[in-house]
Order: C-alpha cells, then structure tokens, then sequence
C-alpha cells in the first residue's frame, strides 16, 4: 500500500489543478478545498458500506465502535439506518418552509445531498428557531462562511433538482419527530416545529451542524434554555434528550433564599416577590404618560 499513496496523492494533486479556476494560490486553494471535502464525502460512503457490511455479517455495535475508536452509543447513532418515523405526515408550516430553504441551500453548495447544516442554515426561514439563533447572535450568512470554511467551498455548479437528505439529516427529522411525540399532549397528532429539528442540531455533538455552532463560539447552553421556554417535556412521557432541572428555591434576580410557595418559577428560573415589586415599578415608569 506504501507505494501506492505517492502516485494518488500526484492524482489528487492534478485534481486540483483542473479544478482551479486560475493558476493562483488563492484558486489552488479553493480548488484543494472542494477536492478535499469530495475525498471526505467519499469515504463518509465507504465506511457506510462497510460498517452495514459488518453488521449483516453479526458484528455487534461495540465491536463496530472498538474497531473504529468510539464507543458503541456512538457508532450505533452514526451509522446505524434511521428508523421509520412520520415525519412528512406532520411537519409545521414554517418547518416546511425551512426545509425547502435548506434543499436550496444544498443545490447552492452544488451538494450531493441535504445535511444538518444545511438544515441550520435554512432555520432562518421563519419559526421559534430563526428567533432563538438571531438572539444567540447567529445569521444565516455566518453558518453559510462557516459550512464553507469546514465542509469546501460550493462547487461550480448547481443540481438542476433538489438533492436528498443525507443520512445524518434523515435521522435529525426523525429525532426531531420523535421529540415533538414525547412532549405532544392530547391525541391529536404531534406537530414537528422548527424548535424540535433546532434540538437536535445543536444538542448533537457529532453532527455537522454542531460543529458549525461550536465554530461560532454559540453558547449551547443558552441555547437550551431558550429553547425550554418553547418545548415543555411532559412529565408522564419525559424526552430523555432533555435533563429536567430541580425547583430552585433562590431568586434568579436579586440571588436571596425563600420559601418554595413563595417564588414564581418559570423555565429555569424563580422570581421573589420583591423583585416582582421592583419590575412592576420599573415597567409602570416606564409607561408615557
């Protein structure tokens, strides 16, 4: 195999070369780039083979991970086929909306499929999720530079028709549909929102939309308490993605100890009387006169 990778490496070499649009450094570079993520794409593909090769062969998910140096939680949620879920059936309007903004991101990119980034970027579209990240201080143009910079650069020419969903998309809607099962009340259908898919991109450490949030700097931590002000976990169905807190018994304000009976809890915080006064106060001043 040694005396294999010289020559390859020369044809990814000339790769680069016929790609480029100029003879420059700024050009080979870019050039370099898409030819890189082609390589990456590629083998994405032959470990997908072959990791399903093995498991119909009877290799369990811990000797897959052990193989591949991840633990078996890890390899099954990588690889493993994502499982039926009514997804099409039940998506939101503005989820809608989002998803085909994120197929005109991928035929933007020139990509061969739809991945989890591209399901970021196209959040923005409209919902509960665009508001949280443009809280959180994302926009769309910085997921687009930042996708760019991680993943290679669009290619020079977009797909006619819109490509499918990649294997990691598929299972994020599938995730996401099962989120918005576990906190659905009622026996009507559970409707999928774009808050439900925003937590499973930014709450999923391997993806590719987390790495690009985790590029950004977004604190993940923030962005999960925005998104508890949106999806409420019911308590005979709790979604184990999500850590229920302990009541405090502390104001999240003024930092003084009370009486449980005597706070107003919300989302991850508590409030004491004093400073319901002071607010109360303030927003009167406020008011024109």
């Amino acid at each position: 195999m040694a005396t294999d990778r010289p020559g390859r490496f020369d044809e990814l070499v000339a790769r680069v070369h016929q790609h480029a649009a100029a003879a420059e450094p700024a050009a080979l570079l870019d050039a370099a780039a898409a030819v890189s993520a082609e390589q990456a794409a590629d083998a994405d593909r032959l470990l997908d083979h072959f990791v399903a090769h093995a498991r119909v062969a009877g290799m369990s998910w811990t000797d897959i991970g052990a193989r591949l140096g991840v633990t078996k939680q890890a390899a099954r949620q990588r690889f493993a086929p994502a499982t039926a879920m009514p997804f099409a059936a039940h998506p939101a309007a503005r989820l809608r909306a989002c998803l085909d903004q994120a197929a005109r991101e991928a035929r933007a990119d020139g990509a061969a499929d739809i991945g989890t980034h591209h399901l970021l970027a196209g959040l923005f579209t409209e919902g509960v999720a665009a508001g949280i990240l443009e809280r959180l201080g994302v926009h769309a143009d910085q997921i687009r530079t930042t996708s760019h910079a991680l993943f290679g650069p669009p290619a020079a020419s977009s797909p006619d028709d819109d490509p499918p969903m990649s294997a990691e998309a598929t299972r994020a809607l599938d995730s996401a549909a099962r989120n918005a099962a576990a906190n659905a009340t009622g026996a009507a259908p559970p409707e999928v929102r774009t808050e439900h898919l925003l937590a499973v991109l930014a709450l999923d450490p391997g993806s590719r939309s987390r790495r690009v949030l985790n590029e950004l700097h977004v604190d993940i931590a923030a962005l999960k308490r925005e998104l508890q002000c949106h999806i409420t976990v019911n308590p005979a169905r709790p979604a184990r993605w999500w850590k229920r807190r302990p009541a405090t018994h502390a104001c999240s304000f003024c930092g003084r100890a009370s009486e449980p009976g005597l706070l107003v809890n919300g989302p991850g915080i508590a409030i004491c009387g004093a400073c319901v006064a002071l607010a109360t106060e303030i927003l009167a001043a406020r008011e024109p006169a």
